[in-house]
């Protein structure tokens, strides 16, 4: 017999909407991944009431975005050095190296005691992870719509999304940070936009670790976060289980779609025209774009905070020199603030 979702759980002590719990452990990589896909099924249909999952996963993996190109986004080479798996996600967002040094929670909530999805669940939900972090000596602040920064440093990204009629909201805590896997993984146009990748990483992507000077205990942060979601008011989380149909829909469903290359290697949404070659997100507003250069056989590589150009390179595709960079009070600089403008307003 399936509980009502209006009926309260054992243990309720307050008003507040009452939440399983399911602390899933270290568990393999796609378990910690996609695990919330099979319960968003229950808890649309109300068998179940809204969920908190936390995790760690056993082993690295990377993660890409629903929207994302498995060929454009993914190095073939560092596939065949590291060998790690490629997850979708059913979320949007970037992709991302996921390792066992970073802390996962998942929210699988309806709309009638969840709330009704999109950025105002962001910034409503995100809070809780940001008082758990600051209450265990980590200056962590929401920077809208979906980052938790340190200064203003990412240390905890989050994305948004919806499936099987349920909202879903994905994020965790960077305990350390392998800033060399970040870079390396993704496929670029040149090698030369490499290097400059890995310092716009090092310089707007911080851990846990890096900002505290220690790692705390996973179960440390757990409970702090659980009793933050309860401090803001937000929900109760009580301990619980996955369901027996919850376990055998990840076994017969969830797992073999994410393990199919024909999900992996979906077909993206195709891009717009123009001279636009790369777009690679950092953090927050933070990103390189690479575009066709001026000159036959060229790329520009513009370092940008939002829609304002930082710095720019112009590298030769026939060579694997570093790039030259562009004085501030060039023509080229000028000329390149235009298409800066232009891809921002398509962001």
């Amino acid at each position: 017999m399936t509980r009502s979702t209006a009926e309260p759980l054992p243990g309720a002590e307050d008003d507040l909407p009452v939440w399983r719990l399911i602390d899933l452990g270290r568990c393999e990589p796609f378990r910690a991944q996609t695990f919330v896909e099979s319960v968003a099924e229950s808890v649309a249909s109300g068998e179940v009431p809204n969920t908190l999952i936390v995790a760690q996963p056993s082993s690295a993996y990377i993660s890409l975005g629903f929207h994302q190109s498995f060929a454009e986004e993914i190095d073939p080479g560092f596939l065949e050095r590291r060998r790690v798996p490629v997850i979708r996600r059913v979320e949007g967002g970037g992709t991302t190296w996921l390792d066992p040094d970073q802390w996962f929670y998942e929210l699988v909530y309806r709309d009638d005691s969840g709330g009704r999805g999109g950025p105002q669940d962001l910034e409503r939900f995100l809070a809780a992870p940001g008082r758990a972090a600051r209450e265990l000596g980590l200056g962590a602040v929401l920077h809208p719509p979906s980052d938790l920064v340190v200064g203003d440093r990412k240390v905890s990204g989050n994305a948004g999304g919806d499936w099987a009629g349920a909202h879903l909201l994905v994020g965790g805590f960077l305990g350390r940070a392998d800033h060399g896997a970040m870079a390396d993984l993704l496929r670029l146009p040149h090698p030369a936009v490499r290097p400059l990748l890995r310092t716009e990483i090092e310089r707007w992507v911080t851990s846990w670790e890096a900002e505290s000077g220690r790692l705390p205990a996973w179960s440390t942060v757990r409970d702090r976060l659980v009793e933050a979601f309860r401090a803001l008011r937000l929900f109760r989380a009580l301990p619980g289980r996955p369901t027996s149909a919850e376990e055998s829909r990840f076994r017969t469903e969830t797992l073999p779609r994410h393990q199919d290359p024909e999900w992996r290697e979906l077909t993206p949404v195709a891009k717009s025209p123009g001279p636009l070659r790369r777009r690679i997100r950092v953090a927050g507003p933070h990103e390189l774009l690479v575009f066709d250069g001026s000159g036959s056989g060229s790329l520009t590589v513009a370092v940008v905070d939002g829609p304002d150009l930082r710095a720019a390179y112009v590298a030769d595709v026939s060579r694997a020199d570093a790039p030259a960079r562009l004085p501030r009070d060039s023509r080229e600089f000028e000329d390149l603030r235009s298409s800066v403008l232009a891809a921002s307003r398509d962001r």
